[in-house]
């Protein structure tokens, strides 16, 4: 049967009849090459009419998909053919498609399954028994990655420790070489050679006339710093990578085959510095450090701020890349600029036979058709020419868009530091725009600190950092046992001898900044927050005094309550108390009051592995009763009764503060304590200050005695006479190992001298004389010829080879 021409796509109205006739924009030929390969309407068996979907195709299965309704007003089965456009829509990554019954039979065949690979399918051409059949069609994609597991590993208490230790001394190393480029930045030489880059007009804006108002001068140096910035961004040249976060290796083969990225900066002297200041290239953490000796050539008060990339001492940083790049390349000698980007273009040029040519090249035959000598031309041979080389790009350096070195300029007008990033971020005084987000690889803030041109240093990390004391302080030092102690001492090392009225100043902006923090609106920024606490974030041994809560933050979805989400009530961090066991207060010199209840008793855990750092202080055991310290008093222990001291059943005394010390006694710390009072018979308690866990088990420490106050003075001077004795049987014991040493002096002395005095032949005068007289005296010689041997002649009975009496 010949194949029918489909009739082309009717548009219906409300009312009987047909619409006008729209001419489809398929081809023609199209349209018969999808009538042979569609079936015809008679073919088609009478069912209810397929919603249409509304899914996406693909474009890689049939070409168009056609939707066959009946006309309703028209019975002579003309088809109205539909074509979706599926280019647009996106692709459906899965569609399941379900068979309501086994009476359908292969009359579904004519359904077209848009973007379906049916020969891919699984157990293509098995069918099942009888029942439902499932049918899933998945289309293909290309492979994502796969998600890297975000899981924070745990830290054992060793490694944590380890980890603190490393982190410290690498806080040492990177305030040393800081301490250094800023002395750099003082420098003559790099100073002269920077100096000219500032016009006229940029030195006018940067050093306003004081007879100007405040807002004027302020305005002024900004401009100044906007033109010296533009201009600063127009000489230097980034051509190396600068400092980067430094990360953890998860395995110790990565940190082996580790090497350094070939872009790296290398280290340097204070030549190559002074070099650079002449070239004007190098990393963006060198031309920050190099705009500030040009700003303080200018006169200006400027700082060099830094802000430090240390190990990080906990395990939810990110790990070290486990690629290892490739290995950098040594600096090679300076190169002019014009020689890299030059390319010999006219060797690349396809040689040509003669004939005029405008700038080498040869003149195209379709202009030269018109020309009155047009057949003086000579048609060269044309041969495929050869296209040149592209030009090399340049290789671009991929570092965080947030800088780590740029400095800070005084605004003496308004008694200001002014942030000032001419490389990087290319802003002035908005100091909200230096912090990295806390997912970022290459750069991290936790400590930011600030260089003068004298050598004082300062801790600025509160004027950048937008959420100190929630995510910042997590990362820095201040956070573990002791922290803050050693952070003090270390930057007391940089600081000034006294505080001027401009320090008090930033000091007091700073401690206003951190009191303008928010509150949290992360449940994860709560724990450990030195303002806000949590209930969900006590420990074991804290309690909650106050039921008023100053604020609530959002928990998660409720679907009970009105707009669907959970509250959780915000505590201040003063109200939360520590506390302790009846047997812990007791170790710090304080007894539970008669009467108390507990205000929480321990609940059961699973089991702790020791090595495992929990982060707080010792957990009670479970089931013990806790108290605060407001449940407590000061321990009284009995008093001294005639020189008695009251013991306990070991025959001790608790002295673990020196509270516990009871009424009419006295602690000697000594270790010659307990032998003097026995010498002088009076009664006494050796003092038990505490026990050295180690694992599970304690051993009492035992520290000195307690006697009564009467006996103190008595048992002092027997100590003072036992120490007497022990200095002076030193002092013998010197004084025989002095003897001895002499002695074997004076002996070897001796032997020396008996050794030079023999004669030894050939050494003597020609007449065979001794030259020492004194020393041959002195030296016994025999006077039979031997030696002290036997002599030559034969005689059996004299010595026995020895010489005879």
């Amino acid at each position: 049967m010949a194949p029918r021409k489909p009739a082309a796509r009717t548009k219906q109205g409300k009312g009987k009849g047909k619409a006008p006739v729209k001419r489809s924009a398929v081809p023609d030929v199209y349209q018969e090459m999808l009538a042979e390969a569609l079936p015809s309407h008679a073919d088609v068996s009478e069912r209810p009419l397929k919603k249409r979907r509304t899914g996406p195709r693909d474009t890689k299965g049939v070409a168009g998909s056609s939707s066959r309704q009946a006309d309703e007003d028209d019975g002579d089965g003309d088809e109205d053919l539909e074509f979706e456009d599926v280019l647009d829509e996106p692709v459906k990554t899965q569609q399941t498609a379900y068979r309501d019954s086994d009476e359908e039979s292969e009359e579904d065949d004519e359904l077209e399954w848009a973007g379906v690979d049916f020969e891919s399918l699984p157990g293509n051409g098995e069918t099942s028994g009888s029942g439902d059949l499932e049918l899933t069609l998945t289309a293909n994609k290309t492979p994502q990655r796969p998600k890297i597991s975000t899981r924070r590993r745990v830290v054992s208490k060793a490694e944590r420790v380890t980890r603190l230790e490393i982190h410290r001394m690498h806080i040492l190393c990177l305030l040393s070489h800081v301490e250094r480029r800023n002395d750099w930045c003082n420098d003559a030489e790099v100073q002269k050679s920077l100096r000219p880059l500032l016009d006229k007009k940029m030195m006018t804006f940067l050093r306003p006339k004081s007879d100007m108002s405040q807002f004027g001068r302020a305005e002024s140096v900004k401009r100044g710093l906007e033109q010296a910035g533009i201009m600063w961004r127009r000489k230097f040249r980034v051509t190396a990578r600068g400092v980067r976060r430094a990360l953890w290796a998860d395995d110790e083969k990565d940190l082996h085959n580790y090497n350094l990225p070939g872009d790296v900066e290398f280290p340097i002297e204070k030549s190559d510095f002074r070099t650079a200041a002449k070239t004007l290239k190098g990393s963006r953490d060198l031309g920050a450090q190099l705009y500030c000796a040009l700003l303080r050539s200018a006169g200006l008060e400027v700082r060099l701020v830094c802000s430090l990339q240390p190990l990080s001492f906990s395990a939810g940083g990110p790990a070290m890349s486990k690629s290892a790049p490739r290995a950098p390349k040594p600096p090679s000698p300076e190169t002019s600029e014009s020689e890299e980007e030059a390319v010999n273009v006219q060797s690349f040029i396809p040689s040509f036979g003669p004939g005029p040519s405008v700038a080498g090249l040869p003149i195209s035959p379709r202009r030269r058709l018109g020309h009155p000598n047009a057949a003086d031309y000579n048609m060269p041979e044309i041969r495929a020419p050869m296209r040149p080389p592209p030009r090399p790009k340049k290789k671009e350096i991929h570092e965080s868009p947030f800088p780590v070195y740029w400095i800070e300029v005084l605004d003496e007008a308004h008694q200001k530091w002014l942030p000032v990033d001419p490389l990087v971020t290319e802003t002035i005084a908005k100091p909200r725009a230096f912090e990295p987000p806390g997912a970022d690889r290459e750069n991290n803030m936790s400590y930011v600190i600030c260089f003068e041109d004298e050598g004082n240093a300062k801790d600025i990390t509160r004027r950048y950092a937008k959420a100190y004391n929630s995510k910042t302080r997590k990362n820095r030092v201040e956070s573990t046992h002791g922290g803050d102690k050693w952070w003090r001492k270390t930057m007391s090392k940089f600081s000034p001898p006294w505080n001027t009225d401009l320090d008090q100043i930033e000091n007091t902006e700073l401690a206003a900044s951190e009191a303008r923090e928010p509150m949290p609106k992360n449940i994860q920024d709560f724990k450990d927050h030195p303002t806000y606490a949590l209930e969900r974030h006590l420990r074991r041994n804290e309690i909650l005094v106050a039921t008023r809560e100053i604020g609530k933050v959002a928990a998660g979805r409720d679907t009970g309550t009105p707009g669907g989400k959970r509250l959780e009530n915000v505590y201040r961090r003063r109200d939360v108390k520590i506390a302790r066991s009846a047997d812990a207060w007791y170790r710090l010199g304080r007894d539970v009051k008669m009467g108390e209840q507990p205000v929480k008793t321990v609940p059961a855990k699973g089991r702790v592995d020791e090595d495992v750092d929990m982060g707080g202080e010792n957990d009670e055991r479970p089931g013990t009763n806790l108290y605060t310290e407001d449940q407590t008093e000061l321990f009284q222990a009995p008093p001294v009764v005639n020189g008695r001291v009251p013991k306990n059943s070991f025959g001790n005394i608790d002295v673990y503060v020196p509270s516990m010390v009871p009424k009419g006694g006295v602690h000697l710390p000594y270790d010659e304590a307990s032998r003097a009072a026995r010498i002088l018979g009076i009664d006494y308690a050796d003092a038990l200050t505490g026990f050295d866990f180690r694992g599970r088990h304690g051993t009492a420490i035992l520290k000195g005695i307690v006697v009564a106050s009467g006996f103190r003075e008595a048992v002092e001077e027997v100590i003072q006479g036992f120490r007497h004795e022990r200095d002076r049987e030193r002092e013998e014991m010197r004084s025989l190992a002095a003897l001895r040493m002499w002695k074997r002096f004076l002996v070897g002395l001796k032997i020396k001298a008996r050794v030079d005095g023999y004669a030894i032949e050939g050494e003597g005068d020609e007449d065979g004389s001794v030259q020492d007289e004194s020393a041959a005296s002195d030296v016994y010689i025999p006077d039979d010829d031997g030696g002290g041997f036997i002599p030559d002649d034969d005689d059996d009975d004299e010595g026995g080879g020895f010489i005879p009496e």
